[in-house]
């Protein structure tokens, strides 16, 4: 690979292109200055693939009511671009629960790529007028 590739789970970053090529979520290849926002966010799993990205969400962290009753989700990156459209880059590769070890990994990971994202948008749209 060349050295142009920044490559996480689940998606690359080619920075001679400026382009970003998710693999597990929102396939395909995207301008990265492009992105707008980006967050990482836990997603009901029953509501995976049914539904646009991260519009059934649990919240991160402990006693929420939430667990008891629908307790497995996916940890992903949501990725909202300048356009609105919103893209998805998921680290679980099968669904959790909150605070086990597959969790904290795949949380752990997304963190990562959100970092990587959050330098991109500050590249890019640090000089843009507010929304």
């Amino acid at each position: 690979m060349s050295e142009t590739i920044k490559k996480f789970d689940g998606v690359s970053f080619d920075t001679k292109e400026k382009t970003m090529m998710i693999e597990n979520g929102t396939e395909g290849t995207y301008d990265y200055r492009k992105i707008k926002r980006a967050l990482v966010l836990n997603e009901k799993a029953k509501f995976k693939g049914s539904q646009p990205p991260f519009t059934q969400l649990l919240p991160h962290g402990p006693g929420i009511p939430a667990i008891l009753t629908d307790p497995y989700v996916y940890v992903g990156v949501k990725i909202v671009m300048d356009d609105e459209t919103i893209l998805c880059v998921y680290t679980s590769k099968e669904k959790t629960q909150t605070g086990t070890n597959q969790y904290i990994e795949d949380r752990k990971r997304a963190k990562e790529i959100e970092e990587f994202l959050l330098k991109i948008i500050h590249k890019y749209h640090t000089n843009d007028s507010n929304d």
